[in-house]
């Protein structure tokens, strides 16, 4: 052991000393910070095997740990935290095939002139147990060193082993050196949020997360109030999602909405979140409004006579409004996000359209096309015994573009009290419009709105593996 080795020891045992214990703050000893933390990019600064000064090997091995997260579907990763299939990630893109280890070290002598029986300085770094290579460096000097490993000896959800030998090839403890800090840095696929739409809660995914977890993403799915207002549910969004990215150092996500969870996303949208919003994609979500919220307030709103629709020459729109459903649907106040005039003044108000990219997708309930909806078309929307209400409602979609309440008054009553009396005017459309029993095909696919084409379904059998399968081929891609 030379002076000038000595002299090192002795004040990397007293760095040691200073830091030894519980280390309660990062720090950085070479020139070199550790890059900042996010999705993919996890840093571990201070703890066992960091910061100690010039070490030798008796003090070694340097042995250091690197936490993980879980950023893949867990149904993808066994039970050491190594993924199942790593290849088939890969081909997906949700996770890259390589993976960088980046690490500091300090007074490497690797080309140390040495005569016999010595050598120059030979350290060994490990991940997992592995052994990746031999260090290189400069007497005296930080090397910003790094080493690539295959992601399938990454350990996701767990520690992570870094390990140093130090000076194997003398017998005599001659070298001495140091690690600063570590990190780790892989490409994968941002997370996804799964948001319902009214009158619903999160359980309306469960027949299609099996297609999630396939595809071994990240995702997570949120209840928010079922009858809410955007604006509301919006605010609730945002923290679910804030908390949910935290747990990864996440600061991107991609939303898949089903009906009004698309116009409760552009709302958080509104709200400028923390985090961005990577892609929107929107199961028959009513971006420019569906009548079937106008007349559905009109029948809430009308609650003691009903009254005649003034353009409505086969009286579908009465028959929709004399249909008695109270309590099963959507309710107030979220209904009225879903109106035509709402859709209106929400764009006007940039409120929607601000995601960039959005997709879309619509749905045509008439599944053979007879220009006629049975029972079978309605299943899994509307219970058997309450197709007639699907049916007038899919007839309203399909032949009136709006309805428009245009006067709320109060009369006095016919025995006693008060009425109300309100006047509405059925807007018929142009030609017959394809719809779900709830959107039709063109307010589900706006002009702002990259569309993945519609599919012969119902407003609730949208939600399927088929056309998530779809939209995950778009999105996993996008960084």
């Amino acid at each position: 052991m030379n002076v000038r080795k000595f002299g090192i020891f002795l004040i990397g045992f007293l760095i040691a000393f200073l830091t030894s214990g519980q280390c309660l703050y990062a720090q950085t000893s070479s020139p070199f910070d550790p890059p900042e933390e996010k999705l993919g990019v996890y840093v571990v600064n201070s703890g066992s095997g960091l910061d100690t000064g010039c070490t030798f090997r008796g003090r070694g091995p340097l042995v250091i740990n690197l936490h993980v997260p879980a950023v893949v579907n867990e149904s993808q990763i066994d039970s050491q935290g190594n993924l199942k299939d790593a290849s088939a990630l890969v081909n997906k893109g949700v996770i890259g095939a390589q993976a960088v280890i980046r690490f500091p070290v300090y007074d490497i002598d690797s080309e140390a002139n040495m005569s016999p029986p010595y050598s120059p300085e030979v350290d060994r770094i490990s991940f997992n147990g592995t052994f990746k290579k031999v260090l290189s460096g400069l007497n005296n000097r930080w090397t910003d060193d790094s080493i690539v490993i295959p992601i399938e000896e990454v350990k996701f959800g767990a520690d992570n082993e870094i390990r140093v030998d130090i000076d194997t090839a003398n017998s005599a403890e001659l070298w001495c050196m140091a690690v600063d800090w570590v990190s780790i840095e892989f490409d994968v696929a941002a997370p996804y949020v799964l948001a319902h739409g009214i009158n619903a809660a999160s359980d309306t995914w469960d027949g299609i997360i099996g297609t999630m977890d396939e595809n071994g993403v990240l995702y997570n799915r949120f209840s928010v109030t079922s009858n809410g207002r955007s604006a509301g549910n919006a605010r609730q969004l945002e923290q679910h999602i804030e908390d949910f990215l935290d747990t990864v150092k996440a600061k991107k996500v991609n939303i898949i909405a089903h009906s009004k969870g698309g116009l409760d996303s552009q709302e958080l949208q509104a709200r400028a979140p923390s985090f961005k919003i990577l892609s929107l994609s929107t199961l028959s979500t009513p971006h420019l409004g569906s009548v079937a919220a106008d007349l559905s307030i009109i029948q809430k709103t009308e609650a003691d006579e009903k009254i005649n629709a003034g353009n409505d020459p086969n009286g579908f729109a009465k028959t929709y409004i004399d249909t008695w459903t109270w309590g099963k649907g959507p309710q107030l106040p979220g209904l009225r996000d879903l109106t035509v005039a709402r859709a209106t003044e929400a764009i006007n108000l940039k409120l929607r359209g601000n995601i960039s990219p959005t997709f879309s997708m619509g749905a045509d309930a008439d599944l053979n096309g007879d220009n006629d909806l049975t029972s079978g078309e309605s299943a899994g929307l509307f219970p058997g015994v309450a197709h007639y209400g699907a049916e007038r409602a899919w007839r309203v979609l399909r032949d009136f573009s709006s309805a428009p309440i245009l006067s709320i008054r109060t009369v006095p009553g016919r025995f006693w009290g008060t009425r109300t009396v309100l006047t509405y005017e059925s807007i018929v459309s142009s030609s017959p419009r394809a719809n779900d029993i709830v959107v039709t095909t063109e307010s589900a696919n706006p002009s702002y709105c990259t569309p993945l084409g519609n599919t012969m379904h119902n407003h609730s059998t949208i939600k399927n593996p088929a056309n998530m399968e779809r939209i995950l081929q778009r999105t996993i891609p996008l960084r």
